[in-house]
């Protein structure tokens, strides 16, 4: 069929430009939710849903971890003209989603009360944080699947109804908190995540379904399924979502660690001030990384069909844009700067502390969307070691190292400024470990594999 032959064929309408769409909705459930609960609870809300972020981000990371690695299987198998492969591997995904999100819940709902008094809430803040984690768990596998059924629809080529799937989410998700947090606060905003989510769910199931009766009448691909082992599908899938799962969870790692220092730095106020920056700054990481999930099925394709120049070019293309919109995300901080605070309702010390977070972290923009490309084309060649490392020393040696470091000289410039600094180290870690594979393959970042 003409769609296994060119469904991979890059192009930015087809891949990137939904992936992207894809992930600025989903970082619109969180802006959303930040403006209802700025209204509705103040400072004491927007801690307590930055405080009780790192779990609602591990169960998002697992999905979409597991829909990458199913996604980087399928895709490599389909590009070695293995259709019957590939289509196992996108059903043992689906398997592995609903399983994953079925396991976390009792998990996370057990040890999110002792994490939440790790970070030192209390109060009113720590009642807001119990409250969201304990709609959030229980309704992990509509978020797990939610989120890993998208990325399977994008590798799937159907990059346009993964959008769709997640829009319809995100109109339910605004008209839920519209009608619930008023009255209930964080338990509302928590039910419109799981209830979205489970819409995101069904829609994909429907899209998949759908695809399922296509091939069942599709008598042209000349493969049958016979002597394909689920077992090694799970396996490999499995070893490819180690590091998707750690790039889309490292961020709220690094959250988590930065929500203990700034409470010890400056209090509620920094928290919060943090919180809200965090809206603007995981908005622009879900840009950042769409288009990296845009270019993986490609690169995934191309390695299996080795077809060297449309991965060169996807790659060219990935690298300029993501270099166009972190200097634009950069120019727009003056922006930020004016309408955050008052947007999200933020008290004036807080606002005080956002001036120079703002400013400072703007520096990152450049190095995260470099960190995330090292990250994303290692893990797309099957070389998810490389990303690990990224990922490991982000949140275990260089945030820590230098939140330790500046903030007891600098107070809360000190806090901001560790962030750029800890993306120049993890890039430059990259980048030499990139370059040593390259070079013992007798090939560059954007021929090897």
């Amino acid at each position: 069929r003409s769609y296994e032959k060119n469904a991979m064929k890059f192009r930015l309408s087809k891949y990137i430009f939904p992936a992207v769409v894809s992930m600025v909705l989903v970082g619109a459930y969180t802006n959303i939710d930040g403006l209802f609960i700025g209204a509705a609870a103040g400072d004491d809300g927007i801690a307590a849903i930055n405080i009780v972020w790192p779990i609602v981000a591990l169960i998002t990371a697992l999905g979409t971890g597991i829909g990458t690695g199913g996604s980087i299987v399928a895709c490599n198998r389909r590009g070695a003209g293995d259709v019957a492969g590939a289509r196992r591997a996108r059903r043992t995904s689906v398997a592995l989603l609903a399983a994953g999100g079925i396991a976390a819940a009792p998990v996370l709902f057990f040890a999110g009360r002792f994490f939440l008094r790790q970070m030192g809430a209390d109060g009113q803040v720590l009642r807001y944080a119990e409250n969201y984690a304990l709609v959030v768990t229980f309704g992990a596998v509509f978020q797990v699947m939610g989120a890993g059924l998208v990325v399977l629809l994008r590798s799937d080529g159907k990059t346009y109804a993964a959008m769709a799937a997640t829009a319809a989410g995100l109109a339910v998700h605004v008209l839920l908190d519209w009608l619930l947090v008023g009255k209930y606060v964080l338990y509302g905003v928590a039910f419109s995540t799981v209830a979205a989510q489970a819409v995101v769910m069904a829609a994909s199931l429907c899209c998949f379904c759908a695809r399922r009766k296509e091939e069942k009448r599709d008598a042209d691909l000349g493969q049958t399924e016979a002597g394909v082992r689920t077992s090694a599908h799970v396996g490999e899938i499995l070893r490819q979502s180690a590091a998707p799962i750690g790039v889309n969870f490292v961020s709220s790692v690094v959250l988590l660690i930065i929500n203990f220092f700034a409470q010890r730095t400056g209090g509620t106020a920094a928290l919060s001030a943090y919180g809200v920056m965090s809206y603007a700054f995981f908005t622009f990481d879900y840009v950042f990384q769409g288009v990296c999930d845009g270019v993986q099925p490609v690169i995934s394709y191309t390695d299996g069909a080795g077809d060297r120049a449309e991965k060169r070019r996807a790659v060219r293309c990935g690298v300029l844009l993501l270099a166009a919109l972190s200097l634009s995300f950069a120019a727009m901080t003056p922006l930020l700067i004016l309408l955050l605070p008052r947007a999200f309702a933020v008290s004036a010390e807080a606002e005080a502390f956002m001036r120079a977070g703002l400013v400072l972290y703007a520096f990152s923009y450049p190095l995260k969307a470099a960190v995330k490309w090292v990250c994303a084309y290692a893990y797309s060649q099957r070389r998810g070691w490389i990303a690990n490392v990224c990922i490991v020393a982000d949140p275990l040696l260089f945030t820590p190292l230098f939140l330790c470091l500046l903030p007891p000289r600098l107070g809360t410039d000190g806090l901001w400024a560790a962030l750029p600094l800890t993306q120049a180290a993890v890039l430059l870690v990259g980048i030499v470990l990139t370059l040593a594979v390259g070079r013992r393959n007798k090939g560059g970042l954007y021929v090897s594999g």
